[in-house]
């Protein structure tokens, strides 16, 4: 189904320490809690903690921005093969409205972009039907250049043409949302930067309109990380295998904030996911380093150490290079912190 959509790029540029903060509404009077959900111990913390709250499981909704695209638009380059399969099983296991949302080709499309528009954006129903917003305006443009490793998203484009705006154009234009209170949840801690410092815990969400009430809230945003290792402690909950393996972060799996160890690990247990990486700078003639190291370089720079002396390494490199994970992989025999936990916050956006 082809669905007219009513906004374009337009991306929040207020710094976070000018955003009004807001007080919420009784969570009893919001008509829909959407999590954004990436899999990630954080925004898995605020699953469990509004669970804990006693927020109705049939209130929440799972939203994934699936960074590879989706569908036939699937094109895997950046992201984990595990995390969707991850994230839909948690959701079976509670069940709970899992949905995704997702540009045309993802981040490779976007990466390789030619004069042109940026890709239509599909998404899915809970009925399993594909939704497609299809990108009529805005600029032809080349891009041929990977994001910047800057906290600023107007050079990291990443986050915003294959996360946030995917995010809220859905969100503008699903019907299901029209007239509603709607409360969006994220993972954000003041402990992982300076810059997530300052963000409020609580404030207007950009798709608030006088067609819907949207506000956004970082349940977390005080929590240590022994607070949310706690969450899934307390439930024997195994977390996404990036951690098992001994990533301190889940975002993508080439992540462009990846220190050397890190992609010396990918390319240990992925050779052929960090090769594609490789081809691709080279095919571009421009690094993901912004200090001009080729992933390679990079690569030979780092350690293999972090990643597990443990018989099950291959068990858990197998769950996070595959999509075949199952809620019956969720529940641990016995909790045990992974290899990635209280590693820092380097690897990841800031």
């Amino acid at each position: 189904m082809q669905l007219n959509f009513d906004c374009e790029m337009g991306f929040e540029n207020t710094p976070p320490e000018l955003r009004t903060s807001i007080s919420l509404l009784p969570l009893s009077e919001y008509d829909h809690i959407i999590i954004s959900e990436s899999g990630g111990k954080d925004s898995m913390a605020c699953l469990f903690y509004l669970m804990e709250l006693g927020v109705p499981l049939s209130k929440l909704e799972l939203w994934h921005q699936s960074v590879d695209g989706g569908g036939a638009n699937h094109i895997e380059f950046m992201d984990w093969p595990v995390t969707e399969s991850y994230i839909n099983e948690v959701g079976k296991l509670f069940g709970i409205k899992t949905c995704y949302q997702w540009r045309d080709g993802g981040f490779f499309n976007e990466l390789m972009r030619k004069d042109s528009l940026t890709g239509d954006v599909y998404y899915t129903t809970e009925d399993g039907e594909i939704i497609h917003l299809p990108t009529k305006s805005g600029k032809l443009n080349t891009r041929l250049k990977w994001p910047a490793m800057s906290p600023d998203l107007r050079i990291r484009w990443c986050s915003p043409y294959v996360k946030i705006d995917v995010f809220r154009r859905v969100l503008n234009n699903h019907p299901l949302y029209k007239d509603k209170k709607v409360l969006v949840v994220t993972g954000e801690r003041r402990e992982e930067s300076a810059n997530r410092a300052k963000y409020a815990e609580a404030e207007i969400h950009a798709c608030n309109s006088k067609k819907r009430l949207v506000h956004a809230w970082r349940p977390i945003i005080d929590w240590s990380e022994q607070q949310v290792w706690d969450m899934y402690e307390k439930r024997r909950f195994l977390p996404h295998p990036a951690y098992l393996l001994g990533w301190n972060r889940t975002s993508c799996f080439g992540c462009i904030f990846s220190t050397a160890d890190l992609w010396a690990m990918m390319r240990e247990i992925a050779p052929g996911r960090f090769n594609k990486l490789v081809e691709v700078e080279k095919q571009i003639n421009h690094t993901v380093d912004t200090n001009r190291l080729t992933l390679e370089q990079k690569a030979d720079m780092g350690s293999i150490d972090r990643l597990p002396k443990d018989s099950r390494i291959n068990q858990w490199v197998s769950a996070a290079l595959n999509k075949n994970f199952t809620k019956a992989d969720l529940i641990m025999d016995k909790w045990e912190l992974p290899a990635g936990a209280f590693r820092g916050n380097v690897g990841g956006p800031v």
